[in-house]
């Protein structure tokens, strides 16, 4: 395996530790393993159901929780039959559960004791439980205005919690300068190179949930888009291994107050530009700046799906009407089933094809709850 920058076209040796081009480029891993439905372990319904499949050695001991392998739910909205993917009933009640499994098992079999990350909640938690499972300390920054309950929960794991006045932005920045003056190892969920390929087990589970075809479309929130590349990838190896005739359209939802990606789509643009970190109730896609834009853009066109944007008040009215269906998500996830109705016009997106919206969040991590 070979690390790759799409910026500088760089080629290094894989290394785990590593999560950007000295050039200031995002990193991807070429020549890593792809799906092969012969390997596939029939008797784990979990993440490492597709091990074969992920950037690891046979001999390294996993670490795990039992993430993965969650419910493909039918929900009838607005008259139209949808399914959505709990990956609120992770085990910290995310879907970066997924990444961080992958992150920590390859950084412990590496070698690495102390990791750190910056996070306004959901991948902290993430980090922080999967850490403690693999007795490696961690370290995890903050936003001030981050959800109390989220930061709760990360301090119950163990983890450090450092808090940063100011935006999302300024936290990253002083995460940054922790990691060039310190011994520890940025473990981080906007920039590594492995938690795409974590993500990636969520089209491979759709796929086999699907009775071995593929939905129409899939609806994600986005902030960074670790998700919807995950999903572009493994969909990618489902094609190229002729499992499947096509990929889904991605269509990836972001909050108006601060949507880079959304924006850069309405252009027409193949770059993203930052913007101002506005505040919005979806603090999980409150990313002014997302490293990997560009290739969030591209895999979208590739789809032929969108990037949109939702308000807080449309978040909410979603957030209460999936509740009355027995699902509790934060705003972050609800802001995919608001996008529904918007997105629905018949050609790019039509309800009445299969479609599927990935839950990303429990609502129990909600500053109401």
């Amino acid at each position: 395996m070979k690390l790759h920058c799409r910026c500088c076209q760089r080629e290094s040796s894989f290394d785990v530790t590593r999560y950007r081009c000295p050039c200031g480029g995002v990193l991807e891993i070429l020549g890593g393993p792809t799906f092969d439905p012969a390997r596939v372990r029939e008797d784990r319904y979990n993440l490492w159901r597709y091990r074969s499949a992920l950037p690891v050695s046979r001999d390294v001991e996993l670490i795990t929780l039992g993430e993965g392998w969650t419910p493909l739910v039918t929900v009838d909205w607005d008259g139209h039959p949808i399914h959505v993917k709990a990956e609120s009933l992770n085990p910290t009640g995310s879907f970066k559960d997924r990444g961080a499994a992958l992150l920590v098992t390859a950084l412990r079999a590496a070698g690495v004791r102390r990791v750190v990350e910056d996070s306004s909640g959901n991948a902290g938690a993430a980090l922080s439980a999967y850490a403690a499972r693999a007795g490696l300390d961690a370290t995890v920054y903050v936003p001030a205005h981050a959800s109390a309950v989220k930061q709760a929960q990360i301090a119950v794991y163990g983890a450090e919690i450092v808090a940063v006045a100011g935006s999302r932005t300024d936290t990253a920045r002083a995460v940054g300068e922790a990691v060039e003056s310190g011994d520890q190892v940025y473990a981080s969920h906007a920039y590594s190179p492995l938690y795409a390929q974590g993500m990636k087990t969520v089209a491979f589970e759709i796929w086999e949930q699907c009775g071995g075809c593929t939905p129409g479309s899939v609806v994600v929130p986005v902030g960074h888009g670790g998700l919807l590349l995950g999903l572009h990838m493994g969909f990618a190896e489902l094609l190229a291994a002729g499992l499947i005739e096509r990929r889904p359209r991605l269509f990836g939802v972001q909050a108006e107050a601060c949507a880079p990606l959304a924006r850069a789509w309405g252009k027409g643009a193949s770059e993203v530009e930052p913007v101002e970190e506005g505040h919005t109730v979806a603090g999980g896609v409150r990313i002014a700046a997302p490293p990997w834009g560009r290739q969030v853009l591209d895999a979208v066109r590739r789809s032929g799906g969108a990037l949109v944007a939702g308000s807080d008040e449309e978040a909410l009215a979603a957030q209460s009407e999936l509740a009355q269906h027995g699902f509790y998500v934060e705003p972050t996830s609800a802001l995919a089933l608001a996008a529904l109705d918007c997105l629905d016009d018949g050609e790019t997106f039509d309800l009445a094809t299969p479609t599927i919206v990935v839950l990303t969040g429990s609502g129990f991590k909600s500053p109401q709850a």
